[in-house]
């Protein structure tokens, strides 16, 4: 697997403009990123994700590159829901005791505003917090404060 690895890298190296270099910087930082760090998925990783969580709230912070754009050069909305996913999934499991987890059961995205600039912040906040359920509202905004996407998820609080 490393041999037929190494023999893709180095095509793709060869040929590669430098948005694909700055692109291949980005995808294999994000894995070295996600093998240093404990609890850290390759999406982490790769999307250089930045977390800050309080008890109520969870921001992640992304930089906006050609990885994250769609082939109109903003981010691409997949994208946009992964990092809301991923901040409102990151509060709702720091509320659980040990042994219970939470997973997305809906979403529900509102895109308002193209995601243009550097980066991207994506923040969480707990709207209501059941025993089976949680639901929590979220925002993407980018650097220069403007609002791209609102959202609103239920996540099931489930046994691990």
């Amino acid at each position: 697997m490393k041999e037929k690895l190494l023999a893709l890298f180095n095509e793709c190296l060869h040929n590669a403009n430098e948005d694909d270099l700055k692109v291949m910087d980005q995808l294999l930082n994000g894995v070295k990123r996600k093998q240093e760090k404990v609890n850290y998925t390759f999406i982490d990783g790769i999307l250089h994700m930045d977390r800050d969580i309080t008890d109520q709230k969870c921001e992640i912070t992304i930089p906006i590159s050609a990885l994250t754009e769609n082939s109109l050069q903003i981010v691409h909305g997949g994208v946009t829901a992964t990092i809301l996913d991923t901040a409102m999934g990151t509060l709702a499991n720091s509320l659980l005791p040990t042994g219970y987890g939470a997973v997305t059961s809906n979403l529900s995205i509102y895109y308002i505003a193209p995601g243009i600039g550097e980066s991207l912040r994506a923040s969480a906040e707990v709207i209501h917090k059941g025993t089976k359920t949680l639901v929590i509202e979220g925002s993407v905004h980018r650097n220069d404060g403007k609002k791209i996407a609102h959202c609103s998820g239920t996540f099931f609080i489930i046994k691990k």
